[in-house]
Order: C-alpha cells, then structure tokens, then sequence
C-alpha cells in the first residue's frame, strides 16, 4: 500500500508532504528521500510511535526536513495551507468522525494540493475476523464521498495490490 500511496502522490523534490498515521516510518523515510528540499511531518496518535520514529529519524530532525507530532488528525494543531501533498495509509478505519479528520487534513493542504488515502476496501477485510476489532470498513464510493463532502474535487479511487488482497488509493485535489 505504501508503494501505491508513493506512486499516487508524485512527489517533487520541493513538496510539504503531511503523513497521518505514520506507524514505523516506512513511508515517511520513503518520501524524505525524494523531498530534498521540502520537508515531511508526520502526525500519529500513538506516542510508541512518535518516541520509535523520534530515534529512527534523529537526524533528519536536528536537520529540520522531518517533523513529527503525536496528535489525533481529527485535532490537527498545524497551519492552514502549509502542505503540498498529505497522505495516510491503512488509517481511515480508526478515525471516529472521519469527515472531521479529512476536513482538517484539506485545511492545513494549500491551494491544488494532493491528497492521498490507502486502504482496503470491505469485501477484502470484511471476512477476516482478527480485522474486524476496531474497524470501521468502507466501499471505495464511500470513501470517495467523504472525502468530496471534506472539499476535494476530481476524486479518482486506484486499485492496487497489496499481500493481504486488493487495496485502493483515493486521490482528491484542494
């Protein structure tokens, strides 16, 4: 999925990329590779993640290209259109408001900026027990409405491929 998000959000080396739920960094690390003269932060709820992340990119933080905060995206404390791209991958399952979350997410992305949210649609999850704990699973449609009804145009879902089956990649625009 995380190839699927990279690939969708064609970042430049001079983008502000905004990760939700970075997890392990993974992605983030990824993407601070390509935006050597922009800059990644990263927002995730989970302050094992945040302290994990803080040692893994101790360097790319004294640096100033990486930032990281632990904050639930629904209570977003960053400027208004400060992003050129934003996105989050295996998380709208956990957001409680997810119009909230979104909504804060197209504040804090300026003007043509890209959003980008992975995750696997309900027919690939809805059968697995063990992720039905917690989850709230969504059709594609579905997502793709949230996230016009958050403010985005030109709405496009992408089908990828990931181990575990089928997942897709919203894109929307500010």
């Amino acid at each position: 999925m995380n190839n699927l998000a990279l690939q969708l959000l064609r970042l430049t080396p001079e983008d502000r990329v905004l990760e939700v739920g970075f997890g392990g960094g993974d992605l983030m690390e990824r993407m601070a590779r390509v935006t050597i003269r922009g800059h990644v932060t990263g927002v995730d709820v989970s302050r094992d993640a945040v302290e994990v992340c803080a040692k893994r990119f101790k360097r790319q933080i004294e640096a100033g290209t990486i930032d990281l905060h632990c904050a639930n995206v629904e209570e977003l404390l960053l400027d208004d259109s400060t992003f050129t791209k934003a996105c989050t991958v295996n998380t709208i399952y956990f957001w409680p408001i997810p119009l909230v979350a979104l909504a804060h997410i197209h504040r804090v992305l300026r003007q043509d900026g890209t959003l980008v949210v992975c995750f696997s649609p309900r027919a690939a999850l809805e059968n697995r027990r063990v992720m039905r704990h917690g989850f709230a699973l969504y059709h594609p449609e579905e997502v793709k409405t949230l996230i016009t009804k958050a403010g985005f145009r030109d709405v496009q879902l992408v089908a990828g491929k990931h181990w575990f089956g089928e997942c897709i990649g919203a894109v929307g625009m500010k």
